[in-house]
């Protein structure tokens, strides 16, 4: 009996190139889903998506392994350099600065009203003083109200003693100052630059000085306190006009009333 050699022929089996291909599939798969998630550009990774997709489904787009998400979420971090950099804001500080900017400018309206009220009503007062080009009420001006009258309706020339007749007008501006009593009173009295050289004024300053303080005199005795109303003596050395002129120095020669609010302590 003779013996037959079977000889066992391998199947020539390429199974392996299947699993070889999955695995190179995964790890595509794997790098290109570590790519994605490191950038925070949404559309990119959208794009990545749908050609894993692409290449699971095959041409016919069934059952797709991998859901793209409705919304990428993306992660934004300031860096710690840029934290060093940019001062820190306190919002409290910072919306506390309008409220001062506002209350200021606030007082400077209510001011400038209160000033403009005043204005009338002393104008109603001097009304015939003013109509007659014997007083002058000035517009309000940095939180001033300046009542200008002539030296020559107040005084006789050389003279410091004022007329009878203008007892009336300070007596209008004594009751203006009794109604607002948070506002002092200056008086100025001026001269024009003709000097004047007698026994009791031997200057044009000790004349002005003396004028306005027999006008402060009387007022105290209306009722103004003290520590409310001043008097100053300016001589020639602030005119309006020129002294070159009668009209000039007519204008220069003049007695103030300035009233200003006191300052809050």
């Amino acid at each position: 009996m003779s013996s037959k050699k079977e000889l066992i022929e391998e199947e020539d089996n390429a199974g392996w190139i299947y699993t070889f291909a999955d695995l190179m599939t995964l790890l595509l798969v794997f790098f290109v889903l570590l790519f994605s998630l490191s950038s925070v550009e949404v559309d990119r990774f959208e794009k990545a998506m749908r050609s894993l997709n692409d290449a699971f489904q095959g041409e016919d787009g069934a059952n797709s392994v991998i859901e793209l998400p409705h919304e990428a979420p993306v992660k934004t971090e300031v860096p710690e350099e840029i934290e060093e950099v940019l001062p820190a804001t306190n919002i409290a500080d910072a919306e506390g600065e309008k409220p001062q900017e506002n209350e200021a400018e606030f007082q400077d309206i209510e001011l400038q009203t209160e000033l403009n009220r005043m204005a009338d009503e002393v104008s109603q007062e001097l009304q015939a003083a003013i109509n007659s080009d014997m007083a002058e009420i000035g517009t309000p001006k940095d939180g001033k109200l300046v009542i200008s009258l002539k030296g020559d309706v107040v005084f006789d020339p050389g003279s410091a003693e004022f007329h009878a007749e203008m007892m009336t007008t300070f007596d209008s501006i004594v009751l203006l100052m009794k109604k607002n009593p948070d506002y002092k009173l200056r008086i100025n009295g001026h001269t024009d630059n003709i000097p004047i050289q007698t026994t009791r004024f031997p200057s044009n300053w000790d004349l002005s000085a003396i004028r306005a303080t027999n006008v402060l005199r009387y007022m105290v005795r209306g009722g103004i306190d003290l520590e409310r109303v001043t008097a100053t003596g300016y001589g020639e050395s602030v005119p309006l006009e020129s002294n070159r002129t009668l009209e000039g120095r007519a204008k220069n020669r003049r007695l103030e009333f300035v009233l200003e609010k006191e300052d809050e302590k």
